[in-house]
Formats: C-alpha cells, sequence, structure tokens
C-alpha cells in the first residue's frame, strides 16, 4: 500500500519556544529514515525547508491557501489541519497518515502497520472512546459549557446524525484514501468557513473533523493499545509549560500519548536517532 505522511506547520505561535520549525525537520529525516513513505508539509516558512528528494513535498501555505486564515475567535486555527489531508486525498496514494508537526517516528515495523490497515477501517485514530460523542457533550453542559454554543452557530449546516460523531484525539489520524475522505475534506471545508464566518471556537477542534468523518460514514477505530508501532510513533511535548519547573522540559510521547522519556533539549533526540540536528 501507497502512503504518505502529511503534516501543517504554522510558524507563528509561541514559535520561539516550542520550535516547530525544528520539529517539523525531525518529523521529515525520521520518516525519510525509518520508513517508505512519502512526506507533504503545508507551511507559512517553505523557505525553511529545501530538499532535493522527490519523497518531501513542500507546499506554500500563503500560496496554496491565501484566504485561509491563521487565528479564530483570536486561537490558532486548528482547522488547518485538513489542508495538508486535502491535498493528500487527491495524489495517488492508498493512505494518508496525518500527523502533527511536532510529531517524529524513532523506527518502523512494517508488518505490524500492515496488520493494522488490513483491518479494513477508514479512519484509525490514535484514541477513541466509542462514547464520547458530540451528543454526550451536549447532554453534559456543566462539563462542557461551551459545545451548545459552538454548535449552535453551525446549526443550519449540520445534520442530527452529525452530533453522533465519536470525539477523538487529532494528532496522529491514518486515513485510506477513497471517496469517503474526499467528502469529509467537504465538510470539514464547510464548517472551518463557517467557524471563520460566525468568530467561531475552533478548539477543541477534534468536534468538527469528527463530525465531518461522521457526515462521511466513515468506518472509525481506534489504533490497538498492544500494536509494536506503539513506541516507534512520537511526539514531542511540552517546553513552553514546563521550562522553568523541569531540568528536561521536553517529554517524548509514545503514540498514545503516554510519556516515554525527557530531554533537555530536541537536539539531543536528533542525536539518539542519528539524524543530523
Amino acid at each position: 500500500m501507497k502512503t504518505i505522511v502529511c503534516s501543517v506547520l504554522i510558524n507563528e505561535e509561541r514559535a520561539e519556544e516550542n520550535r516547530y520549525d525544528l520539529r517539523t525537520k525531525l518529523l521529515i529525516e525520521s520518516t525519510l529514515k525509518f520508513t517508505n513513505f512519502d512526506i507533504l508539509i503545508v507551511t507559512d516558512i517553505p523557505d525553511r525547508f529545501n530538499y532535493n528528494n522527490d519523497r518531501v513535498i513542500i507546499k506554500d501555505f500563503h500560496k496554496e491557501f491565501p484566504d485561509e486564515p491563521k487565528r479564530v475567535d483570536n486561537l490558532f486555527n486548528y482547522n488547518v489541519k485538513r489542508l495538508p489531508i486535502k491535498i493528500c486525498s487527491n495524489l495517488d496514494y492508498d493512505y494518508v497518515f496525518y500527523n502533527d508537526c511536532d510529531c517524529f517516528f524513532s523506527d518502523w515495523d512494517e508488518d505490524s502497520f500492515k496488520q493494522m490497515i488490513d483491518e479494513g477501517y477508514d479512519v484509525y485514530y490514535a484514541t477513541f472512546y466509542p462514547h464520547h460523542t458530540v451528543n454526550d457533550q451536549l447532554s453534559k453542559p456543566e462539563s462542557h459549557p461551551k459545545t451548545k454554543e459552538r454548535i449552535d452557530k453551525v446549526k443550519d449546516i449540520i445534520t442530527d446524525d452529525m452530533l453522533d460523531a465519536v470525539l477523538a484525539v487529532e494528532t496522529r489520524m491514518l486515513y485510506k484514501n477513497s471517496d469517503k475522505l474526499k467528502v469529509m475534506i467537504d465538510t470539514w471545508d464547510l464548517l472551518a468557513k463557517r467557524c471563520v464566518e460566525t468568530d467561531n471556537r475552533v478548539n477543541p477542534e477534534s468536534t468538527w473533523f469528527c463530525m465531518a468523518h461522521q457526515k462521511a460514514k466513515m468506518k472509525a477505530t481506534g489504533v490497538n493499545r498492544n500494536i509494536k508501532l506503539a513506541t516507534m510513533c512520537n511526539m514531542f511535548h511540552g517546553l513552553v509549560v514546563e521550562k522553568e519547573t523541569h531540568d528536561k522540559p521536553i517529554r517524548v510521547l509514545n503514540y498514545f500519548g503516554h510519556t516515554l522519556y525527557r530531554v533537555k533539549i530536541e537536539k539531543d533526540v536528533f542525536n539518539k536517532l542519528g539524524i543530523n540536528y
């Protein structure tokens, strides 16, 4: 199966503290080193990624999506995560593997990956709890006071079945590239546009893409917790919130967000993986 990894880097919010450009470089380099996947990055700083490699595709955010705002309701516009997925859905790949730009790979196990996709789902989430739906949030306003307000702003473009969408973690999402994916993207486009028009909150972002998945009738699942890839699909977490209180302020997480180890700076992980800093 031909697979492409994709991500989006908007180097705006807390750029110096969290160093997303450096972390994106590790995503690219580790994809090239440990997998046979291609990779596509949508970014507003394309000049920082000069790759003469057929497996790397860099797209200029400003040129490709000039009308897409970086912020909505004074928050980072998490709906931009759909943009690399949208581009990849129109390319010749069987699977589109979205990763946040501060994810990376520390190894790869092709057999467990093939076993996973042989399960035949349309989308694989890192974390997926079937009882946690939009409707569940609406039924518990004391715990989710903003959900109804957000849904009401788009209620003219959603259907009742979309409220049955299971809310999932968006850090990593593996999609089967099919007509369903295109329906999902079209729906997410519509929801994203309406969020801009109504200055509607985009955080937590799972509300929008999961409702889009539901509209597309995607068969969804969570990744098996025992998969061999669990410790090979990693993510940086921290620095801004922990740099004043911990001598190793960066945590490295596994596929499911559990801490594997801590480092002082990203360079320590580059060195650990044998990748040029």
